[in-house]
């Protein structure tokens, strides 16, 4: 957020002395700091900034709550025209440049032009907390997630190193892959049934972007550096995804993020919640006063905090009227530190384990890939069978591992001994891939068998062939193979794995955050309506309806989002031959012009009603605006 001290120390000196003459009126002739000073003292002090507040209507208040609570990620011109009602949408625009003028809020142009409004940091206080409380009932049913994130991430993990997870020709993840992480997460359900379709997106951008899953041959697996983080430091896993989640919601500004979670401190309405978070997710609709909601009409970040545990919903068949914040985030808050979990690991003499959600990562992690899990819930239950147990062993696990596991079990005799035998099997024999290095000329074969650096680096000799190298010195040997006058070619290079990369979670996931550029001192209105009206008649894009080419559509598209400008648009499917063609009208919400099938998200006009349209079906355009707007 910025500093109005430092906006104003970037203020050039005429319009400072424009700014002094507003607050105090022409005093003479006074030297730069002075001036600086003064305009700084008028202007920063609180009880203006109250008054001016007080003074305001209703709708104007929250524009100002809203841009203010949106921190440093501030609010679009085109964002905040769906905050106020129709009725409004014209003197918005007026209302903030003249708040920007009295320097009540400061604005920037984005890249596309369109101004982006923040609050000062020094007002922030003044705006941190709403005086509207309302009453909560004392008989609540809340649901709770915590503690379920951390395993359903190691559930996921196994799946890929089961080899469950596969991607399709597209490069995204196979339908069935996505069906069977979403049918193991039921513990939301109470929730929403869309529920685990969100947090199975919101693990697997985790995993991708931390690079804990690559694919390689259009299967997707578990990485080395996965697997590596739960054995060493899984203890972190919810602090990991913590820092990681308001790097990418909040772009690293733990403050805010934790400002908007204290608002949860005590039970609140959900209505006044997701009204905070929309500031996160303005693509979503802004709630009015009627509740409950329900899962999909929230904010996506309000959902995510429900999903890590953050936060807790009283729900009543799907229905959520009332969130607090959760035990754990209470705990976390007063800390800063993760609370202790608490392991609980019981393996019963019928190759039954229960465990509880909150044991090691590592252990949840082992006991997916070696058992089969019953159930989703706090506490969980798990079959050892001879067939999974072998699965998962087969899967990578060595020796050493598994001897771990047995002892953190603390599995019956029976148990224990069946495990042991079942181990014997895979570990009893081994197929393993060696580098085999063959020499023909024997009386090198013979030197490099008595050169001691050299047989440090092989695993084996094979007499009259040569030797089984160590992998990891092949580039070594080859050195050493040139003082020999050998120089063997190098094979053909395997496909490598690869981090995952533009996936459609990632599309799921992504959330628009305007780019904040220097502030704006000039202080003009960002549309003169009048010269817009008489500008548009003499060009292409006038009020008559005209059939455009893609590039001027998406033109025209680009400007009516930025600005609010109503469109017109006859509208028919060309692939359906019984189509016939509709006449909408609409305002542009969010675009989709980065790859083919282009499409925009469209506000339909009256019915006010969030509408999918292909840009290949639009025959013919129009922008209503002005007079234009007014004669139909």
């Amino acid at each position: 957020m910025f500093s109005l001290q430092t906006f104003l120390d970037g203020m050039s000196k005429p319009l400072l002395r424009d700014m002094h003459a507003k607050a105090y009126g022409q005093k003479g002739l006074l030297n730069n700091s002075l001036i600086l000073s003064e305009t700084a003292t008028f202007f920063l002090e609180k009880k203006r900034f109250a008054d001016f507040v007080n003074s305001l209507e209703q709708w104007q208040k929250d524009c100002i709550s809203l841009i203010y609570l949106s921190g440093s990620r501030g609010l679009e011109l085109n964002e905040l025209r769906l905050a106020v009602s129709s009725d409004y949408r014209q003197a918005l625009e007026t209302f903030l440049l003249d708040a920007a003028k009295d320097l009540y809020l400061w604005r920037s142009k984005n890249d596309r032009g369109s101004f982006i409004y923040q609050g000062f940091e020094e007002f922030m206080e003044s705006l941190a907390k709403s005086s509207v409380t309302t009453p909560v009932p004392t008989n609540l049913r809340y649901v709770s997630n915590s503690g379920m994130l951390d395993w359903h991430i190691c559930e996921v993990l196994s799946f890929a190193q089961l080899g469950k997870m596969r991607m399709n020709g597209t490069g995204n993840l196979h339908r069935r892959s996505l069906q069977i992480a979403e049918e193991a997460i039921t513990y939301s359900r109470p929730v929403s049934t869309e529920a685990s379709h969100d947090e199975v997106i919101l693990i697997m951008q985790f995993l991708s972007e931390k690079g804990w899953l690559v694919h390689q041959n259009n299967l997707l697996q578990a990485s080395p550096t996965g697997i590596a983080f739960l054995k060493r430091s899984g203890f972190r896993l919810r602090h990991e995804f913590l820092h990681w989640w308001v790097g990418e919601r909040f772009h690293g500004d733990m403050e805010h993020f934790k400002q908007l979670l204290c608002a949860m401190e005590t039970p609140q309405d959900i209505v006044a919640i997701a009204r905070l978070f929309w500031i996160l997710d303005p693509s979503c609709r802004l709630p009015d006063d009627e509740r409950p909601l329900t899962w999909t009409s929230l904010a996506k970040p309000l959902r995510e905090l429900w999903i890590m545990g953050f936060i807790d919903f009283a729900v009543d068949r799907n229905n959520i009227s009332f969130v607090k914040m959760s035990d754990w985030a209470h705990q976390w808050i007063k800390s800063q530190m993760d609370p202790l979990q608490g392991a609980q690991i019981s393996t019963l003499p019928n190759f039954e384990m229960i465990i509880s959600v909150e044991s090691a990562p590592r252990v949840l992690f082992m006991t997916s890939c070696l058992a089969t899990v019953q159930n989703d819930e706090p506490y969980l239950r798990f079959i050892i069978k001879r067939d999974a147990y072998l699965e998962g062993l087969k899967s990578g696990f060595d020796e050493s591992e598994i001897a771990d596991f047995s002892h953190w079990i603390s599995a019956p005799t029976n148990v224990s001994g069946a495990m042991a035998e079942w181990a014997t099997c895979y570990f009893g024999a081994k197929f393993k891939t060696g580098r085999l290095l063959k020499i023909e000329n024997k009386e090198i074969q013979y030197a490099l068998f008595k050169f001691p650096q050299f047989m440090e680096m092989v695993e084996e000799s094979i007499p009259g062939y040569g030797f089984v190298i160590k992998q990891e010195k092949e580039s070594n040997i080859r050195e050493i193979l040139k003082h020999y006058g050998l120089e063997p070619a190098l094979d053909s290079p395997t496909e490598p794995a690869v981090i995952l990369r533009n996936t459609d979670w990632n599309k799921e996931f992504w959330l628009p955050w305007p780019t904040i550029t220097e502030p704006d001192y000039t202080f003009k209105p960002e549309l003169d309506n009048d010269m817009f009206s008489q500008a548009m008649g003499a060009t292409k894009y006038s009020g008559d309806y005209q059939r455009l080419e893609m590039y001027d559509l998406f033109k025209v598209l680009r400007y009516a989002r930025s600005t609010g400008t109503l469109l017109g648009a006859r509208i028919r499917n060309p692939e359906e031959k019984t189509s016939v063609t509709e006449e909408f009208q609409f305002t542009v919400q969010t675009l989709y012009l980065s790859k083919n099938p282009f499409h925009a998200e469209v506000l339909l006009n009256p019915q006010q009603k969030v509408f999918d349209l292909p840009l290949t079906h639009i025959e013919k355009i129009r922008l209503l605006h002005g007079d234009f707007a007014s004669k139909n």
